[in-house]
């Protein structure tokens, strides 16, 4: 924690700033990647399930109805055996159901099922159900059934076929039901893997983000800190605070210059009070000059009085002096 703490201090505030956005964004590219990969898998997967699954689902659905139809023709006709223009009328819907289900398992054979094996069962199925209905058919038309019992007498083996015609398609609907349900769990893997993922990177940015960015505040909070501290000793008038600078980012900058100041500031104040000592000395001998001066000025004053006494003594001498000379 303390090489990564100095290690960052080794770098500008401003080359941090650069650093982490250049660091966020990254994650967030991560976690972006991260959700577009899972967009893109369920997108891929969702149109696999439209191409393949759904048509084949509606085909098969398509091919059940159509199945379903060729049955109620079939039990139409012999309902109306007594109106073979009836009956002929039903048996062209029957054909031309007959003929649209063909074509619905061409088209299925045509496409990439892996069920080709069932459809083929399925269309020989058909093909026998076909066969087998047809002279029937051709009976109805012609009036040639007492009853309708007697027709769906030999309807058996067309029956038989259909039934195993239906089978197929069962066996074939089976299928198609476990390729959905196979999707459906490769859909779900898919955002669970998204999910996955998604938690990974939001984890990874949480991770490598909230730590260097608490590392990052203190870096920057520590030393501004300590500058606020020596501004402060500074501005009360301690000249004596201590700091330790380190680091070559902005607040390291500012705190080296504020200690620079109160160097220059304790070395101004130890020249004035070397510059007050001396002009204190220099007063005090100043003074003491004065003192001597006045005590001598004194003496001198007291000697020209003296000497002013003396001349005028001297004068009075010499005055009697003269006054005696013209006396005599």
């Amino acid at each position: 924690m303390a090489f990564l703490f100095q290690l960052m201090r080794s770098f500008t505030i401003r080359t941090r700033m650069i650093g982490a956005i250049v660091v966020v964004l990254f994650l967030l590219s991560l976690v972006g990647g991260a959700g577009l990969f899972g967009l893109f898998r369920l997108q891929a997967l969702g149109s696999e399930y439209i191409a393949q699954t759904a048509a084949t689902t509606g085909a098969l659905s398509s091919l059940r109805d159509g199945m379903g139809m060729m049955r109620r023709y079939e039990k139409d006709m012999i309902i109306h055996y007594e109106t073979p223009e009836k009956v002929t009328q039903i048996r062209q819907l029957w054909q031309q159901t007959f003929t649209s289900v063909r074509q619905q398992l061409n088209a299925i054979l045509a496409s990439d099922s892996s069920d080709v094996a069932i459809v083929q069962e399925l269309s020989r199925h058909l093909d026998d159900y076909a066969r087998s209905f047809e002279p029937t058919a051709n009976q109805l038309v012609n009036g040639g059934y007492d009853s309708a019992t007697v027709a769906q007498r030999v309807m058996g083996k067309a029956i038989a076929a259909y039934d195993a015609a239906e089978k197929q398609l069962a066996a074939l609907e089976q299928a198609q039901a476990e390729r959905n349900r196979s999707a459906e769990a490769a859909n779900q893997d898919a955002m669970q893997l998204t999910i996955a993922l998604f938690g990974v990177a939001v984890a990874c940015a949480v991770v490598v983000v909230v730590p260097l960015t608490l590392m990052n505040m203190h870096s920057i909070c520590k030393p501004i800190a300590s500058a606020q501290a020596l501004a402060r000793s500074i501005a009360d008038g301690d000249l004596t605070h201590h700091v330790e600078v380190s680091g070559k980012d902005e607040a390291a900058d500012l705190l080296r210059a504020l200690k620079e100041m109160q160097d220059s500031l304790r070395a101004i104040v130890t020249r004035v009070q070397s510059s007050t000592e001396s002009i204190t000395t220099a007063s005090a001998e100043i003074a003491t000059g004065n003192q001597d001066l006045s005590s001598r000025t004194e003496q001198a004053a007291s000697s020209l009085q003296q000497t002013a006494a003396s001349m005028e003594q001297l004068t009075s001498t010499v005055k009697q002096s003269a006054d005696a000379a013209r006396q005599a």
